[in-house]
């Protein structure tokens, strides 16, 4: 059987994200009038992942280079992680920076063989990082049956480079968005994404 490319992985996931949100915008439940007077009506999806549409808007691409170079930079946001959040961090924080075609064995290592929270196989992981790692030069840093946490060595300028990434965050980890401080991928790209140096996803 082939292996799955990472714009597979991530368009069938954003897919997937637009079907329920579409089914479950009118869907009348049991205690949702207190939800909604408590913290009120999610955002229509057509505002949270805008300014793309519900379809796939694929891969970003790599922003131009030179890069930094991208163990110097996973060394450092390691030890600044493990210095200024190890309360938030610290369960999570590995080593050392792995490459993304060591999260088998890092995984097998950690007890994390099983998908735990997060909805991809190693495998499915792997394909989705070692395209950031070509990319833009991410390394993991932190790995969770929760949580992936990677450095990235070029991060991006502009609002554009970001939102195009934000799709990508969103497909792979809608929560990050819909259950997050930065509720909008306008948003998150914005204050997560444009000239940061660390990415942190988790699942709930």
């Amino acid at each position: 059987m082939h292996e799955r490319t990472v714009d597979q992985i991530l368009g069938e996931s954003r897919e997937s994200h637009a079907q329920e949100a579409t089914a479950s915008a009118d869907e009348h439940y049991p205690g949702r009038d207190q939800v909604a007077e408590l913290f009120g009506e999610p955002d229509p999806f057509e505002e949270v992942v805008a300014p793309f549409g519900v379809r796939w808007p694929g891969l970003a691409a790599a922003p131009a280079g030179p890069w930094a170079d991208a163990e110097q930079v996973a060394a450092r946001m390691l030890a600044d992680l493990a210095e200024d959040d190890a309360g938030a961090w610290g369960s999570y924080l590995l080593d050392r920076a792995y490459r993304s075609a060591d999260l088998p064995l890092l995984a097998e290592e950690r007890g994390l063989e099983g998908a735990g929270c997060r909805p991809y196989g190693t495998d499915e992981m792997c394909v989705v990082l070692r395209s950031w790692e070509e990319r833009f030069g991410t390394r993991v840093v932190g790995l969770g049956d929760d949580r992936v946490i990677v450095s990235v060595a070029a991060p991006v300028r502009t609002t554009g480079e970001a939102e195009a990434i934000a799709a990508e965050h969103f497909a792979f980890s809608s929560d990050n968005i819909t259950q997050g401080y930065d509720e909008t991928l306008r948003t998150y790209a914005a204050n997560q994404i444009v000239g940061r140096q660390v990415w942190s996803f988790w699942w709930d």
